[in-house]
């Protein structure tokens, strides 16, 4: 479902990211585990401007359109969203 600018689905994702070692020359450890990150934030459909195959979320949004620290999340990565509910602008 889209949502227009005046309406938006709130949602927390949990993900696993990409993330970095030791900075300097190091054995490797033995880190087997994803790094899940968890997001919340505005949901932005693909219709309404967010990348396909990803999960855009936008921690804010101005009547003017513009989006303020947008993440896209491939959808390989998704472990786990939970759909908080919707905004409806006054």
């Amino acid at each position: 479902m889209s949502y227009g600018l005046s309406e938006f689905r709130l949602v927390f994702v949990v993900w696993a990211d990409a993330h970095a070692g030791a900075g300097h020359w190091a054995e490797l450890d033995e880190d087997t585990e994803e790094h899940l990150v968890k997001t919340c934030g505005f949901l932005i459909a693909p219709e309404d401007g967010g990348k396909v195959n990803h999960v855009t979320i936008a921690q804010s949004f101005s009547p003017d359109g513009f989006y303020d620290h947008v993440i896209y999340i491939p959808i390989a990565m998704v472990r786990h969203t939970n759909y908080l509910g919707t905004v409806t602008e006054p």
